[in-house]
């Protein structure tokens, strides 16, 4: 279902109603991104923070931009084909990080 804006009366707060969103799913809380961690080559904090929070338009993120994200949105609770679809990867490229993560979790 494409996603279309309505207006909204002039008594709500804000201008535009999402139509097409799933109202049973609760919305998410922001996730904030460090800018000030240095020593990182390649990565565009900002740009993964917009992606993470859905900030329109989405920009394209390198390999290492997009595993960030990937794991900030999988602390979201975000599902695998949200994630995949935000970062314009396949959903198995999710999974297999995924299980990259918790291999290094448990030899650490």
């Amino acid at each position: 279902m494409p996603i279309t804006y309505t207006a909204r009366p002039h008594n709500a707060a804000s201008p535009f109603v999402i139509r097409g969103t799933d109202s049973t799913r609760e919305p998410t809380r922001r996730v904030y991104v460090s800018t000030t961690a240095t020593g990182v080559p390649g990565i565009d904090f900002l740009a993964v923070e917009r992606v993470v929070n859905r900030d329109l338009p989405l920009p394209r993120l390198n390999e290492a931009e997009q595993e960030l994200a990937a794991q900030l949105m999988t602390r979201a609770e975000l599902c695998t084909e949200e994630i995949a679809e935000r970062l314009h990867v396949e959903p198995r490229t999710i999974t297999r990080w995924r299980a990259s993560w918790r291999k290094q979790e448990a030899g650490s």
